[in-house]
């Protein structure tokens, strides 16, 4: 990977809010923030997954994190609030 992308998205296995988030991402926003998005998922990378939660002090899936700003959005439920958090990057 040449340049890390601004937005890390944490998510797990049995996660509804997940799969709701995941959907938001592809439908309505079409995807266009997705080369914007680096996906890390519990089960599938486990030490990447704990060692970002651990530094920024996540506490439930789904999130999003703008490294840049370290800012956590944990309130993932809202198109809205999604894709105002993304379009800082």
């Amino acid at each position: 990977m040449s340049t890390e992308r601004p937005f890390v998205l944490f998510t797990q296995d049995a996660c509804p809010a997940c799969e709701t988030l995941k959907r938001m991402l592809a439908l309505p926003l079409r995807g266009a923030f997705d080369d914007q998005i680096e996906v890390v998922h519990r089960q599938e990378q486990p030490e990447r997954f704990e060692a970002l939660a651990e530094a920024c002090r996540l506490t439930r899936t789904p999130a999003l994190l703008h490294r840049p700003s370290g800012r956590l959005l944990l309130d993932t439920g809202g198109l809205g609030p999604v894709k105002a958090f993304l379009q800082q990057g």
